[in-house]
Order: structure tokens, then C-alpha cells, then sequence
């Protein structure tokens, strides 16, 4: 008659998740040297660590050693009017100045 008070269904969408957050273009490196890349493209960071790629696939948070994330990055004062990464002094992290 009434409702179980547990599901395993969440009462927010994945579109609506606050504790989940997307990235058009990334780049995965499971090692220190930046030589070899485990994955470039699109990715969503799930609030638990694990990266959800392309297809539905997961990366546990334990393969990963960094994430270059590329999104948005242009220089100051610069335009552009194409959205592909190049190669070169255009990396940034959460700590490097914008």
C-alpha cells in the first residue's frame, strides 16, 4: 500500500546532479611521464572518483595518474575560432593561474 522507504533509484536526474561534473575535452594519463595518453575526449567525473567515458564505459579512479582538462582554455586576450586542442603551452590544472 504505501511505498518502500528505500530505492535504488536516485531522486535526482543525472542531468540534475550537483555532485557530478562534465568535460567536452580531456586528456587521461595513467602514468607520471606525459608521453602516452589512456584516453582523450569527453568524460563525466561521478562524485565517488570513477570517470564515465564514451559508451558508457567506467575508469576506475586508481588507473588514473592526472587529467589535463582543456576545456575553455584560451589564451588572455586571444581569439579562437577553432574548439581543437593543440599541443603545446596550453595545459592548465586546478592550480595553475588562468
Amino acid at each position: 500500500m504505501f511505498p518502500p522507504p528505500f530505492s535504488r533509484d536516485s531522486i535526482v536526474t543525472d542531468d540534475m546532479n550537483p555532485l557530478t561534473q562534465a568535460y567536452r575535452d580531456v586528456v587521461i594519463y595513467d602514468g607520471a611521464d606525459a608521453d602516452e595518453e589512456l584516453y582523450a575526449g569527453p568524460i563525466v567525473v561521478h562524485a565517488n572518483g570513477w570517470i564515465e567515458l564514451e559508451g558508457d564505459r567506467l575508469l576506475s579512479p586508481s588507473a588514473i595518474h592526472h587529467i589535463d582538462i582543456y576545456d575553455d582554455v584560451t589564451e588572455p586576450g586571444a581569439e579562437s575560432t577553432d574548439d581543437e586542442r593543440t599541443d603545446g603551452d596550453d595545459r592548465t590544472n586546478r592550480f595553475s593561474p588562468r
